[in-house]
């Protein structure tokens, strides 16, 4: 009897040892594909193992269902997730390393004592507006630091409180040729070539905003402002949009201006016939319009 219940436990244990479940089969050939890469495993090189395992291991499945089981977007979603959960199991040691906080490396303090402390007095100067000041103390840091990215940022937003706009996007262009991500370099670039009515100009900051940083809601309602002032409004619709549902989302005070915005170009677009392109722009961005 011993020996009748022993070998139905072998018998059924047999398949769960053997049979391996398909998710399983892909994530140990995506780490024998990692671990042939030199260097360092970068997002795009685990994607690339993972996505061709995936591939070569369920198009040679004999079992249709599995095959079948990636018809569908959601079932390619839950695949990679299911293999993404079995690779950090199987190889840890193999996993893209974090990338690196680029914002927080280069909007942060000078390493450079005097360039420091010169930039904390041109703070003091202008939160008391005295904006000559601060460009004087700023010039002196930038003199110690010439990479120091806050100040050249703020030696910016000196010459732009004082109207002078050739300065104010020299010192940003500068900015951006260290930290071409710099978010308040691009977004107040393009509000500066806004302001000097040079809206082509103003709409290549703001998208690469957009590129740089897909969930600021800055690039998208600068974008789009500055399509509208083209007569582009299906752009600026697009980009308007995108920015009221992340002004939405964020309960920002700012979906005002969005709304408002809004209502300026669906007024225009109703005059010229187009509420119907305004209504079918609105549902591609999920915006119910009542």
């Amino acid at each position: 009897m011993k020996k009748t219940i022993l070998a139905f436990i072998v018998f059924a244990c047999f398949p769960s040892i053997y049979a391996q479940a398909v998710e399983e089969k892909i994530a140990v050939k995506t780490c024998e594909c990692l671990q042939k890469k030199s260097g360092v495993i970068t997002e795009d090189i685990f994607r690339d193992c993972l996505t061709s395992t995936m591939s070569e291991t369920i198009l040679t499945d004999n079992d249709q269902k599995v095959r079948e089981s990636i018809n569908t977007v959601d079932g390619i979603k839950s695949m990679i997730q299911k293999v993404s959960d079995a690779v950090i199991k199987k190889c840890p040691k193999l996993l893209p390393q974090e990338p690196e906080d680029k914002t927080t490396i280069f909007y942060a303090d000078s390493k450079n004592e005097k360039a420091q402390n010169s930039y904390v007095i041109a703070k003091d100067f202008m939160k008391a507006s005295n904006y000559k000041m601060a460009i004087e103390s700023l010039q002196l840091s930038l003199k110690e630091d010439p990479n120091f990215v806050l100040a050249l940022d703020d030696i910016a937003v000196c010459y732009r409180q004082l109207n002078d706009f050739d300065n104010a996007i020299k010192y940003y262009k500068k900015s951006l040729a260290i930290f071409p991500e710099g978010d308040l370099a691009l977004m107040n670039i393009g509000v500066i070539y806004s302001l000097k009515s040079d809206s082509k100009t103003a709409i290549d900051y703001y998208e690469k905003l957009i590129k740089y940083q897909p969930n600021n809601a800055e690039g998208y309602f600068g974008a789009g402002k500055n399509y509208f002032i083209l007569n582009d409004e299906e752009k600026a619709l697009d980009n308007i949009f995108m920015a009221h549902v992340i002004y939405t989302n964020e309960k920002s005070e700012y979906v005002k201006d969005s709304e408002q915005l809004l209502g300026a170009i669906y007024q225009k677009m109703k005059s010229e016939n187009k509420e119907d392109v305004f209504k079918k722009i609105a549902a591609k961005n999920n915006v119910k319009i009542e």
